[in-house]
């Protein structure tokens, strides 16, 4: 078997346009990540005889939640930003019972108009997500994959049916164990997060995993949450501490070495959450199962132990 280095591309580099794009996410929309959604609709018209439509309705019916999709290519502008949000707080005043959250979908939404998409899921229920063209192979043998990725969300969103808070008779939330989430959570997450907690005991430092957080299963140094794991199809996604320095629009230094390791072996970009557990942890990224083991993530995990 021959192994080839991947190279990537944009969506009209491989002869596709935002047409195309609206049916390959109508045909399956499972490949947002956002679970099981029901079509409802697309080219959704909200103003009569004038421009601007939502481009897709969805519908998660065991959540009862509505997800109000706009799509763009290339870097996402303040133009479909702001569109993304109108459709949303349309869509709520006609379905005031049911949730309802903007999602972004797009090429790159790291540009001019990364620090307010990553501030406003603190406040109203926005997802971004980002597509990135992965090609392989040569000439006639040549393929393109399309790999989407959950760079913006609010803390507390829910992307599962595992997500949703349990309440007590008080109406307080139930904390988790490890029997809830094996029940609940896919086995790749939960496998992933074993993965990394042996990593951590073994070669990092002392740590504790905890697993009685709403949304996420945490490794906690002293009662220092040093590292969420939130659930993903393939693995997990991590905010990891960043140490002094750095402020909402300027990550520091450490931000800067993370995203080199993670560039220089082949993984996702990081992104620059600074708010995130009151900006202790604003360094994220995902971790796919098949790469726990690989050097770079095993010296971020390392240097972000020793900043907690």
């Amino acid at each position: 078997m021959n192994i080839v280095d991947p190279t990537y591309a944009t969506i009209r580099a491989i002869g596709k346009d935002e047409s195309w794009l609206h049916e390959w996410i109508k045909e399956r929309p499972s490949r947002l990540g956002l679970g099981e959604l029901r079509i409802e609709s697309s080219e959704v018209s909200h103003y009569r005889n004038r421009g601007g439509r939502l481009d897709i309705l969805a519908y998660r019916p065991e959540l009862d939640t509505y997800y109000e999709i706009e799509v763009m290519l290339g870097e996402v502008d303040a133009d479909h930003g702001f569109r993304t949000l109108d459709y949303w707080a349309r869509e709520r005043l006609l379905r005031p019972n049911a949730r309802h959250v903007a999602v972004l979908v797009a090429e790159d939404l790291s540009g001019r108009y990364k620090t307010v998409l990553e501030t406003l899921p603190q406040f109203l229920p926005l997802i971004g997500i980002e597509l990135r063209v992965i090609k392989i192979g040569q000439g006639t043998d040549e393929v393109a994959l399309i790999d989407t990725n959950i760079v913006i969300q609010p803390d507390d969103m829910l992307i599962d049916t595992g997500d949703e808070p349990e309440t007590g008779g008080d109406g307080r939330r139930s904390p988790r164990d490890r029997a809830w989430w094996e029940a609940n959570a896919n086995q790749t997450f939960i496998e992933t997060v074993d993965e990394i907690a042996k990593l951590a005991l073994d070669s990092i430092g002392p740590s504790r995993i905890d697993y009685s957080a709403q949304s996420y299963i945490s490794l906690k140094k002293g009662r220092r949450c040093w590292l969420p794991m939130w659930p993903r199809a393939n693995g997990v996604y991590v905010y990891v501490p960043a140490g002094p320095g750095g402020s909402e629009d300027a990550p520091n230094g450490f931000f800067q070495r993370v995203s080199t390791l993670l560039v220089e072996a082949g993984l996702d970009e990081p992104s620059w959450s600074y708010n995130y557990n009151a900006g202790a942890n604003p360094i994220a990224f995902p971790i796919p199962k098949e790469r726990v083991s690989h050097s770079a993530v095993r010296t971020i995990l390392t240097e972000a132990y020793e900043l907690a």
